[in-house]
């Protein structure tokens, strides 16, 4: 829908800036019953982020962590431009490590410098495809949970839609795995049935409630191991990424034109020719060639091949955006591990897609592991040939390869352009991809070279924070060893929440204002009413009435203590945005009350105003202490 699309752009407005500064207001406390805040969205502070960190791994010929660096080996560059080194340490961890297990998903306030981090931060996100066959890949990765992660270290799950709280108990997030594991085949075979032919580019891409019951299983059968729904992330912000699906579609139904095809290979062979990219560019220029790759695949497939690739991709893609933003606000170096079965497919191989995405990843500090599941590809319907290819070989780079004359089937070669993008955005985020590989092995690599890291920090030299992505390249003076780091940062005046609560609130609210579909974590019933307010101005009425024993309360002393936001977007039946309200409901509940809100419930109105005959409205309730979204779509006539 154009509104929802519409609070999506409003909601990235907010996080890159518009958003009042100074802390919310405290809130107020009742006398026993649930007290209303009017309020705005959760309020920020600014914070000028002056040291850049940079976390850097170094690893010799036999993939071995190097550990005696000193800050003297290291150059950092910034745009080309050598940066001075101001912070230097090493970190590494062991099972033996001292101190407590770190709970928090995310800093209670801001850090304004850099410091090594006691622990490492592992989200598991397992993309589309069957993943334990053929190669197992879940049991190995449920050994992995199980045996490799040291005891600070946090994990959680993210699959589909749904994502575990991240939490020191690993054996919860292996237990997690298993019954994925028992689910992942039938799932995926449904998924598969519905995201098929024309329905995938031009239809909803919602998962039905009947498959969502199943998935929510998987998640639930651990009463202490909280979980939730995660509205996507903002692939879908511009809906660039939907139109360019839906163009690649209409091409291949309207069988375009073969010359395009021919005329775009000529175009790579041109651009393959005049590729001369030298150092920290090099990575740059691979994604380049495989925009123009990807264009050329795209236009060869057949409609029936490029469905279910497009459909699959899609969901991923959204929750690699979202994984990014749900790790964002941890503290220090995160990784996260993309399972997947057959890799990206980008529309029209365009490389602000996969680039975005490492932009973002960088930014945040976030480097992708990635792990291709689905085995080696068998192609039937490949035919030896000797066939042109186009060797070229670029000072510092890789040979670049045409794709395939005819002969050669568009399916065996799409693949493998699905693969060389997940290769990409993992090595441009500082990441390791595994493709045809030993899974196992490739886990024991990742947990051993992520015990040794350095983490670097520089002040820039160019002190303009204009908000465009900076690129960072780091070099190491000592030959045969191989970096990894990330790649980039966005120079701005970095918006950060005052603390935990309320950046998630304003994050889970807003990706919900921009989700199609209801979220019935937090279940509620809607009924509204026109009317006038006291001034005679004509008003919305809007009553829920929420299902308490599914709100989190937590008991200090005598009291139980809840918090519940409560946004609501509306917009006029064209779908034009109007506005939005936001209120804060806080509980301070004596056990009588307390057993008396659960039998009757939460009630809560609000009035929004009437700008249109025919309005529609979002409602959204968000649940703070177990960080759960419930939200309907509600139209007034």
């Amino acid at each position: 829908m154009c509104f929802l699309r519409n609070l999506t752009l409003i909601c990235a407005a907010l996080t890159a800036g518009l958003l009042h500064a100074g802390a919310i207001e405290p809130a107020g406390q009742d006398q026993g019953i649930g007290s209303q805040q009017q309020a705005g969205p959760p309020g920020t502070i600014r914070v000028r982020v002056r040291l850049i960190p940079v976390d850097v791994i170094v690893t010799d010929r036999q993939d071995k962590p190097v550990t005696d660096l000193k800050a003297e080996d290291f150059q950092v560059f910034e745009g080309g431009r050598p940066q001075e080194i101001r912070h230097f340490s090493v970190q590494t961890l062991s099972a033996a490590s001292p101190g407590p297990a770190p709970q928090s998903a995310a800093a209670v306030k801001p850090a304004l410098e850099v410091a090594p981090q006691p622990s490492r931060t592992f989200l598991i996100l397992m993309g589309r495809g069957k993943h334990q066959i053929p190669l197992r890949a879940v049991d190995t990765l449920i050994r992995f949970v199980r045996n490799d992660l040291l005891p600070r270290d946090r994990v959680a799950v993210f699959a589909y839609n749904r994502a575990t709280d991240f939490t020191t108990d690993h054996e919860r997030i292996a237990q997690v795995l298993e019954r994925y594991k028992k689910n992942n085949e039938k799932i995926e075979s449904w998924l598969e049935t519905r995201f098929r032919g024309l329905s995938t580019v031009y239809g909803l891409k919602e998962i039905p409630k009947s498959y969502q019951s199943e998935i929510d299983k998987v998640f639930q059968g651990d009463a202490l191991l909280a979980s939730r729904r995660v509205p996507p992330g903002r692939i879908t912000e511009k809906g660039t990424i939907v139109k360019d699906w839906q163009r690649a579609a209409d091409m291949l139904v309207k069988d375009a034109d073969v010359a395009a095809e021919a005329d775009i290979r000529t175009e790579v062979a041109e651009e393959v020719a005049e590729t001369d990219m030298p150092g920290s560019e090099v990575m740059l220029s691979m994604i380049k060639f495989d925009t123009l790759l990807g264009q050329a695949l795209t236009l060869s497939l057949s409609f029936d091949q490029f469905a279910p690739k497009a459909a699959g991709s899609f969901q991923d893609l959204q929750n690699l955006y979202t994984c990014i933003e749900y790790m964002r606000y941890m503290d220090g170096e995160k990784h996260l591990l993309f399972f997947t079965g057959s890799g990206l497919l980008f529309p029209g191989g365009n490389d602000t897609y996969d680039k975005g995405v490492v932009a973002m990843a960088n930014d945040a500090r976030v480097s992708i592991e990635s792990f291709h599941t689905g085995g080696l590809f068998h192609d039937p319907e490949y035919v030896p040939t000797k066939g042109i290819t186009l060797q070229a070989q670029p000072r510092n780079t890789q040979t670049a390869v045409m794709p395939p004359p005819p002969e050669i089937s568009q399916t065996s070669w799409s693949s493998k352009f699905m693969l060389s993008a997940i290769s990409n955005v993992s090595t441009l985020t500082g990441g390791r991809a595994t493709i045809n590989g030993d899974i196992n092995k490739a886990l024991d690599r990742l947990d051993e070279i992520t015990r040794v890291q350095y983490l670097l920090g520089y002040y820039p030299a160019d002190n303009r924070w204009d908000g465009k992505y900076r690129q960072i390249h780091v070099k190491v003076n000592r030959p045969g060893v191989k970096v990894s780091f990330r790649r980039g940062y966005y120079a701005r005046d970095s918006l950060r929440p005052y603390d935990r609560e309320e950046f998630l609130a304003f994050s889970r609210i807003s990706a919900a204002g921009a989700y199609e579909a209801d979220v019935d974590d937090i279940p509620f019933r809607v009924a509204t009413i026109k009317g006038q307010d006291e001034a005679g101005e004509p008003k919305i009425g809007v009553d829920m009435q929420i299902e308490a024993e599914k709100v989190g309360f937590k008991m200090v002393g005598d009291r139980h203590l809840g918090r519940l936001y409560i946004a609501v977007f509306y917009a006029d039946g064209s779908e034009k945005y109007l506005g939005e309200s936001w209120k804060t409901l806080n509980y301070e509940l004596p056990e009588v009350k307390y057993q008396e809100l659960l039998r009757t419930g939460i009630s809560f109105s609000t009035q929004i105003p009437q700008k249109a005959s025919t309005q529609i409205l979002k409602v959204i309730v968000y649940d703070t202490w177990l960080d759960k979204v419930g939200s309907k779509l509600v139209k007034v006539r």
